[in-house]
């Protein structure tokens, strides 16, 4: 069923049925537009099933648009993608949830190896204004001005790392394959009520993914759990920096550890919070 069928989204629907190839030039973009290499171990970066995830914002999305932003990701690895090789993508639409003045759109999709065993599974979060904007732009609240808000507590642990970039337009651009949209292009940002190219959360989802690949090495990829939340938007020319600590054995995941993680801009705001784990 197509998005022209049914214009809005409803728990249950059933998303196509895709294949998702892993190719050079996805490969290639990838490290380019993160500014990184490949990583030591020779496997590829964990979070490129993000890429079949994204395919489907036409299948979930609302018919408003404007100020629509990724919530949340949830990631399982089961075992590494490999270049050159194709894999069958399906996915439904699990449940949809008020949150605050927005409607969240919660889809999870598989990937399946060509044998038929499943490579990995990811939820993805999508949310989009309940409402139509009163203004031109969407207004954002600073962290510590909503409800309840509490000042970010370090937690204790040993560390695993540590990544720093400057996210710049070029980079964003090469990242997304060249494609104008809100995350590479200033017009269609605006279009959709943002002052500015919103970097998109593929990118910060991979940094903080690639802070957990070096740490935990090949077994991140055969037992790699996320569940990552996008706190605060990443704009163009923003510095940020991955941090994680490893908190010990995890409390409800049998023999896994258990790490926590988090990127913070240099004007101190915290841009997302993920907890993952991966069999010790």
């Amino acid at each position: 069923m197509s998005s022209t069928d049914s214009p809005e989204p409803f728990v249950g629907k059933e998303l196509s049925t895709t294949r998702f190839e892993v190719t050079d030039q996805l490969l290639q973009d990838h490290y380019h537009g993160l500014e990184l290499s490949p990583s030591s171990t020779g496997l590829l970066p964990s979070t490129i099933i993000s890429e079949p995830d994204n395919a489907y914002f036409r299948e979930i999305a609302y018919s408003y648009q404007q100020g629509h932003l990724w919530l949340r990701q949830q990631m399982r690895l089961l075992s590494p993608l490999r270049k050159n090789t194709t894999y069958k993508v399906s996915g439904t639409i699990e449940e949809i949830y008020p949150k605050r003045n927005r409607n969240v759109v919660h889809y999870g999709i598989k990937l399946t190896q060509p044998n038929g065993e499943i490579a990995a599974f990811s939820n993805h979060h999508q949310s989009f204004l309940s409402n139509k904007m009163t203004g031109n732009s969407v207004e954002f609240r600073k962290p510590m001005d909503k409800p309840g808000a509490r000042k970010f507590q370090v937690p204790e642990g040993h560390g695993i790392g540590e990544l720093t970039r400057t996210i710049t337009r070029e980079m964003c651009g090469i990242y997304f394959h060249g494609d104008a949209n809100y995350h590479t292009n200033k017009e269609s940002a605006q279009s959709l009520g943002f002052e500015d190219v919103v970097v998109g959360g593929r990118m910060t989802l991979a940094y903080t993914a690639r802070v957990l690949e070096d740490f935990f090495g090949e077994q991140w990829w055969s037992s790699g759990e996320l569940d990552l939340k996008f706190t605060n938007p990443v704009w163009c020319d923003d510095v940020v920096t991955v941090k994680g600590r490893l908190l010990g054995p995890h409390a409800t995941r049998s023999e896994a550890l258990h790490c926590f993680v988090w990127i913070e801009k240099n004007d101190g705001a915290i841009a997302l919070v993920a907890d993952a784990s991966v069999l010790a």
